[in-house]
């Protein structure tokens, strides 16, 4: 039972999840030095109210993992088996699973507690384990109904097919469609994460330049908002490689019809732009006064760039979603040392654009999907 759990649900899970849970690491540990998360820590074992905010913020972590554990319930007929299990060897096959879909709260639990022990505030060691227990146990009922009830009918699913026969799904929609349909969860962990960190810069952005013109100095560059694009990008590679299995497994007959190549790059490149539009409209809502149109339409544009650019990395080889990283890494280490080098943002994302398009054009026939 452990072992299918774990193939079906666990590694599933933090591969689909890897951007967001990358981008929250790369956030506390850049923007947050040690002594500050050592700190907040020591006010919470202090303070009952920040120790609850704390196991807020698990909880939530929690009913989002657990939502996915439910979907894939509901995916997998082989998983509705477990039912036969008998129940307390089910159970705890359940709680072990639970554990490990939470192994990100309960290693921050455990430097909580540690800090506790160290502040001699046996209260809060107590409140944290009891706190992970029952975060640990409450999905239970929910994934016991999910067992026996696995095809539930909601009125959600009746208004959707009511819409779909009364309008037709143009081609550019179909993924977006797709991903909201079969995986929403990873469209929204995705979008909170990505949105989260492009408006917390913007802020920032607009900090600093008050601050830099309060000491009369030279605006502030561009370079942050060009970082904030590059995460944003390079955020989206789960659902890009999602977009990259969806065209191969689903719409393989789309390369027998007869449009051009350039025709199926500028589609390809548009279905990025509206994979980005959450974005687009949060950069009008925080538009700096201080950067002329281009300058921040270029930013977007970089962003589209980098989605662009990992589709055609993606095309040239067929990689499994767990030797994507290594790319991803070294994309990382090398448009972060261009952005602070002062490389234009226009400049990296007009080149980026074009390696993209080079890349589609050549390996566009040749890509083929490998189990």
């Amino acid at each position: 039972m452990k072992t299918i759990l774990s193939k079906t649900v666990i590694i599933p899970y933090y591969r689909a999840n890897a951007g967001l849970l990358t981008v929250v690491a790369v956030f506390a540990g850049s923007f947050m030095r040690a002594q500050e998360h050592i700190a907040l820590a020591t006010y919470a074992v202090h303070s009952g109210i920040m120790l609850l905010g704390y196991v807020g913020i698990w909880a939530v972590y929690t009913v989002f993992a657990a939502r996915y554990a439910c979907g894939v319930f509901r995916t997998y007929d082989l998983l509705q088996h477990l039912r036969l299990f008998p129940v307390q060897r089910r159970w705890w096959g359940l709680v072990q699973m639970q554990a490990a879909l939470a192994l990100p709260i309960i290693g921050y639990a455990l430097f909580v507690v540690k800090t506790a022990i160290n502040e001699a505030q046996s209260w809060a060691i107590y409140t944290t384990y009891l706190a992970i227990i029952l975060l640990l146990i409450s999905p239970l009922p929910l994934y016991e109904y999910v067992l026996r009830h696995p095809n539930p009918v909601s009125w959600l699913a009746g208004v959707g097919s009511k819409l779909r026969r009364r309008f037709t799904t143009p081609y550019s929609l179909f993924f977006v469609r797709y991903l909201l349909q079969q995986q929403p969860f990873l469209v929204a962990s995705t979008k909170v994460g990505t949105c989260l960190v492009w408006v917390a810069l913007f802020q920032l952005y607009a900090t600093d330049h008050a601050h830099i013109n309060f000491l009369r100095t030279p605006d502030y560059d561009v370079r942050l908002l060009g970082l904030a694009a590059m995460i944003v990008g390079l955020t989206h590679a789960s659902i890009i490689y999602a977009h990259y299995q969806f065209e191969h497994q689903y719409l393989a007959l789309y390369r027998n019809m007869p449009v051009s190549t350039r025709q199926r790059w500028f589609r390809y490149t548009g279905q990025f732009a509206l994979l980005l539009l959450p974005e687009a409209l949060l950069m009008i809502r925080e538009w700096p006064v201080d950067q002329p149109v281009w300058a921040v339409l270029s930013v977007w544009i970089f962003a589209i760039s980098l989605l662009s650019l990992q589709y055609g990395l993606l095309l040239r080889a067929h990689r499994p979603v767990r030797e994507t990283m290594t790319y991803l890494y070294i994309l990382l280490i090398v448009y972060f040392l261009l952005v602070m080098c002062r490389v234009p943002i226009w400049l990296i994302g007009g080149t980026t654009m074009g390696a993209g398009a080079w890349l589609f054009g050549r390996y566009y026939w040749r890509s083929a999907w490998e189990e």
